[in-house]
């Protein structure tokens, strides 16, 4: 049963944000990509911005999350310790997991200096490792570096007014870098990897904490009229973005850009309008499991290439092919993303909340002692 404090909302945005990355991969992972009818294929191609999405949502959980961070002894620990064995664990077992496999047969391994990077989550660092060796871990490369720097920009973005001016500065560096005007190292940092590249995405998820923090300011009557603007807004958003995506009207980081924005506008909307299609217990289910989801379904999709194949060979209509490979996926990927989640995640949450409670209570004890 989830906690009383946690949004379902945004548990039931993280299922889906992982379900839409699945349905991607089991599209695009396979050489040659499954086959897909023109409507089908241009909703699937934008299933890789379910990241995106990930990111406006953690920004604006953490965001959510930091004052309970505060009031404890030690907030600064206390914010680093909950993200520390709340990736790490699954990431760990994964990544043993990955070693193994590709230190197999043909496959010559990975040197100890980047497994090193890897069990110190600095790989973004570095070039040639930006991707991990987990198989779609360069987005948890990001989110690390992301977490480094969190606290500053918390301690600096206090208000609405500076979330605007935060986001609205983020997506005019990402821009002007990717234009070239900081030369070399601003066009790497805005790679696909680069952090830069997905700074405003966090900073859109910022800005919506602060504007879902001041919706209690308004009438309930106004709330729920902006959100339900809001909800409508995005959605139409994401509509022509994945129109324009298809037509290739938009360079890769434009685009990536205004889906963060977009789904940040949908976040704010399903907050006062959580319409029961999004937000309901399936979903919200999925959410806490989404973590578990998103790192092992590339194992899974892996696996599976082979019955795809055999699938698309004996169903013609290629988006009933489709469709059926990605059944099959999911059912496969979400009970072993439950899995990882009961008897890998919660047990390294728990010991996370037991070195912060036992940290906790020596600063407690000294302080006691120096009172007394």
């Amino acid at each position: 049963m989830a906690p009383p404090n946690r949004l379902a909302f945004l548990d039931a945005l993280r299922g889906l944000a992982a379900v839409y990355v699945v349905l991607f991969h089991v599209m695009a992972m396979p050489a040659p990509a499954l086959a897909t009818g023109s409507i089908l294929g241009a909703v699937l191609a934008m299933g890789g911005s379910g990241v995106a999405l990930f990111f406006v949502i953690s920004a604006f959980s953490l965001a959510y999350t930091m004052p309970r961070h505060a009031r404890t002894p030690r907030p600064l620990l206390s914010f680093y310790l909950h993200r520390v064995f709340r990736i790490a664990p699954l990431f760990f077992v994964l990544l043993a997991f990955s070693l193994w496999r590709d230190g197999r047969g043909s496959h010559a391994g990975h040197p100890w200096p980047e497994i090193l990077a890897n069990l110190t989550f600095t790989f973004n660092l570095f070039k040639g490792w930006e991707a991990g060796i987990v198989w779609a871990s360069w987005a948890i490369g990001v989110e690390m570096l992301f977490y480094a720097v969190f606290p500053l920009l918390f301690g600096l973005i206090t208000r609405p007014l500076h979330a605007w001016l935060a986001a609205i500065a983020g997506t005019a560096a990402a821009l002007l870098a990717g234009a070239g005007v900081f030369g070399a190292p601003g066009l790497a940092a805005v790679g696909d990897y680069g952090l830069l590249r997905h700074l405003p995405v966090f900073l859109y998820g910022i800005l919506a904490y602060h504007v879902f923090m001041a919706l209690p300011s308004l009438s309930p009557g106004a709330a729920r009229r902006r959100c339900l603007f809001a909800l409508l807004a995005g959605v139409a958003g994401l509509a022509a973005l994945t129109l324009a995506s298809a037509r290739g009207w938009l360079a890769p980081g434009i685009g990536w850009m205004l889906a963060g924005a977009g789904y940040a506008v949908v976040l704010i909307g399903l907050s006062r309008f959580p319409l029961r299609a999004v937000v309901n217990r399936v979903t919200s289910w999925l959410g806490q499991v989404s973590y578990s989801l998103y790192l092992a379904h590339p194992i899974v999709v892996a696996v599976l290439m082979p019955v795809f194949r055999r699938i698309q060979a004996h169903i013609a209509q290629p988006d009933l092919a489709y469709l059926a490979c990605a059944a099959l996926t999911l059912a496969v990927a979400i009970p072993l993303a439950y899995l990882g989640y009961r008897f890998v995640e919660v047990p390294g949450i728990r010991a996370g909340h037991r070195l912060l409670a036992a940290l906790n209570g020596d600063r407690v004890a000294a302080t006691a002692q120096r009172v007394r």
